[in-house]
C-alpha cells in the first residue's frame, strides 16, 4: 500500500511549497502548474494511471484535485473501482469509509 499525494497550483506564478510539506510523508508525489478548470492534466492522469489496490490518493484540499462536482465524482468513482482510498487532508475526508464517500460526495457538490 503506497500513500500517493497530489499537489497542483493554478499558475506558474504559485508556489507548491505548503502542499509538499504537507505531503512529504507520502512514498510518491504527482505536481503540476495547471488550472483546475483544465480536466486535461497530464500529473493526475499519470497518478491515475500510477495507483494500484489498496493504495490511498491525498490532496491537502478538494479543490487541488477537481473544480466542479461531476470531474470530482469522475475522479472519485475511477478510484474506487481501482480499490484506491482518496484522502481530502484539510477536510479529514477518507473516502475508504461509507462516512468519508457520503461526505466527498455532500462537499463536492
Amino acid at each position: 500500500m503506497a500513500q500517493v499525494g497530489y499537489a497542483r497550483v493554478s499558475t506558474t506564478g504559485q508556489n507548491l511549497e505548503s502542499q509538499l510539506e504537507a505531503l512529504k510523508n507520502c512514498d510518491k508525489v504527482f505536481q503540476e502548474k495547471v488550472s483546475g478548470a483544465n480536466n486535461d492534466r497530464p500529473q493526475l492522469s499519470l497518478l491515475l494511471e500510477f495507483v494500484r489496490e489498496g493504495d490511498v490518493v491525498l490532496v491537502t484540499k478538494l479543490d487541488r484535485l477537481a473544480r466542479n462536482t461531476r470531474h470530482l465524482l469522475e475522479i472519485a468513482e475511477f478510484l474506487q473501482r481501482k480499490r484506491v482510498g482518496l484522502k481530502i487532508l484539510n477536510l479529514g475526508i477518507d473516502t475508504s469509509t461509507p462516512t468519508g464517500k457520503l461526505m466527498l460526495t455532500m462537499i463536492g457538490a
